[in-house]
C-alpha cells in the first residue's frame, strides 16, 4: 500500500518583520523600547489603582486602546525608519497601544486617585450575590469571601479575606468608606460587611 500525501493549501503567512527600509536609528530605537517596558509597568501599576477605583471597565479601556488606533496610521511610516525595519502595522498597534496608551491611562488613572478629594463618607449598600475565591497556592481550602454590590448602578466585588468568612456569610449589607476622586470617580478607602 503506498501512501497518498494530501497536499495543504497554500496559506499565505503574515511576516510581522519585513525588508529592510532604512539603516534606521539606534539611539531612538532604544529610547522606545525603553518606553515601551515603562509603559507596561505603569499599566501594572495601574491595575492596582484600578482596583480601588469604582469605575466602569469599559472607560479605562477605551482610553488604554484608542490611542494605538488613532497612531498607527499617523506614525507607520515614521516608526519604520526608525528602527531601519518594515513592521506589520499589529507591531504598531502593540507599540503605541502599551506606550502611549499605557501612559494616557496612567494619568488618568493616577490623577483620579491621587489627587482625590480628603473627606470620607460612609455608604451602605445592600449585598446581592457572595461567594468565595480559592486561596493562594498551599492555602487552597482557605477560601476568600466576596460579595457582590450594586454601586450607584454598577456591579462592584469586594473581596474579604478568609478569617472573615463567617461574618460575610452572616451579613445582608456592605458599608463602603470613599472619597471622590479628581474626575468624579469614586475611590474605595476601605469596605465593611454588617
Amino acid at each position: 500500500m503506498s501512501k497518498i500525501k494530501k497536499k495543504r493549501p497554500n496559506r499565505k503567512r503574515i511576516r510581522l518583520v519585513g525588508e529592510k527600509v532604512s539603516n534606521g536609528n539606534e539611539k531612538l530605537d532604544k529610547i522606545i523600547g525603553f518606553l515601551f517596558i515603562l509603559g507596561l509597568s505603569l499599566l501594572v501599576w495601574e491595575i492596582f489603582i484600578y482596583r480601588k477605583t469604582i469605575i466602569d471597565l469599559k472607560i479605562p479601556l477605551l482610553i488604554w486602546l484608542l490611542p494605538g488606533i488613532i497612531m498607527t496610521p499617523l506614525l507607520y511610516d515614521k516608526m519604520n525608519n526608525i528602527d531601519g525595519m518594515k513592521a506589520h502595522w499589529t507591531l504598531h498597534y502593540l507599540l503605541h497601544t502599551g506606550m502611549t496608551g499605557a501612559f494616557i491611562l496612567f494619568l488618568f488613572m493616577a490623577t483620579n486617585f491621587y489627587l482625590a478629594d480628603s473627606s470620607l463618607v460612609k455608604k451602605q449598600f445592600e449585598i446581592i450575590e457572595k461567594g468565595s475565591l480559592p486561596g493562594s497556592k498551599g492555602h487552597r481550602n482557605e477560601r476568600k469571601p466576596y460579595v457582590v454590590i450594586n454601586y450607584e448602578g454598577l456591579e462592584k466585588e469586594l473581596i474579604f479575606s478568609y478569617s472573615q468568612i463567617e461574618k460575610v456569610n452572616d451579613s445582608r449589607y456592605a458599608n463602603l468608606y470613599v472619597k471622590k476622586g479628581l474626575w468624579g470617580f469614586d475611590i474605595l478607602e476601605e469596605y465593611k460587611v454588617e
